[in-house]
């Protein structure tokens, strides 16, 4: 009886071994529930600043716009950043006419229609920031983030002395060059609704037996050849004409 009495009063009262250990698992489980809440909170923080959009109860998942934004610019950034930097100039272009067109005269008086934009170097910009600007720019940050120097400073001093020089002279000749062939659109329709017509017929006494010809007695690998020959004789046609 005793012996089962100290059996039972052993089994009731731990060791010290095992209170150091419940101790010391109590205070790992305190350390992880910190670590823990510490994450969710920094989790929340990414969430905020749209670093993981898509997550589960992120505080930001109503921004539906920027959610898709983002996900254009994973799945197509080239296209994304192009159609971006058209909006965006040509919205600056938009402006910027409105903000340096007079709205009144010298002597004060209204002028009619008041400030205007200007749609033609608009639509210059726009163009330049879709096939130029934008493109140019994924490539070259792209290349930038993973060959160039580790210093963001030295990185900027890059960007501003080597690459943004040529980048604003090639953006002036495209300007200029758009807009002039822009201007020219109305002339050039004249012209060629005036033209077509005769230039046509021309065509039918010449291109049907050179092309017949090509077909007859030459290989397919030939034709593209030989024709561009026979273009040789048209072309002097029509630089005459």
């Amino acid at each position: 009886m005793s012996q089962a009495a100290n059996d039972t009063n052993g089994e009731q009262e731990p060791s010290k071994d095992q209170q150091a250990h419940s101790s010391s698992s109590s205070a790992v489980k305190e350390r992880l529930g910190k670590i823990l809440r510490r994450s969710t909170s920094d989790s929340s923080i990414r969430s905020a600043l749209f670093l993981s959009p898509s997550s589960p109860g992120n505080p930001c998942a109503d921004a539906s716009l920027l959610d898709t934004y983002n996900a254009c610019l994973e799945s197509r950034p080239v296209l994304t950043k192009a159609l971006t930097a058209a909006t965006v100039q040509g919205m600056g272009a938009a402006l910027g006419s409105i903000l340096s067109s007079p709205s009144r005269s010298r002597g004060g008086t209204e002028l009619r229609g008041g400030r205007r934009v200007d749609w033609l170097e608009v639509f210059a910009f726009a163009l330049h920031g879709g096939l130029l600007n934008g493109p140019i720019g994924h490539y070259w940050f792209e290349w930038l983030d993973k060959n160039g120097p580790k210093s963001k400073s030295k990185s900027v001093l890059l960007d501003q002395l080597c690459v943004q020089p040529p980048l604003l002279f090639v953006m002036f000749v495209f300007l200029d060059m758009t807009k002039a062939a822009m201007r020219e659109i109305q002339p050039s329709c004249g012209r060629t609704l005036s033209n077509i017509g005769p230039t046509i017929v021309s065509s039918w006494r010449f291109w049907p037996f050179a092309v017949w010809a090509t077909f007859k007695y030459l290989k397919k690998k030939h034709y593209t050849v030989a024709l561009n020959l026979c273009s040789i004789a048209w072309t002097i046609y029509l630089s005459k004409g």
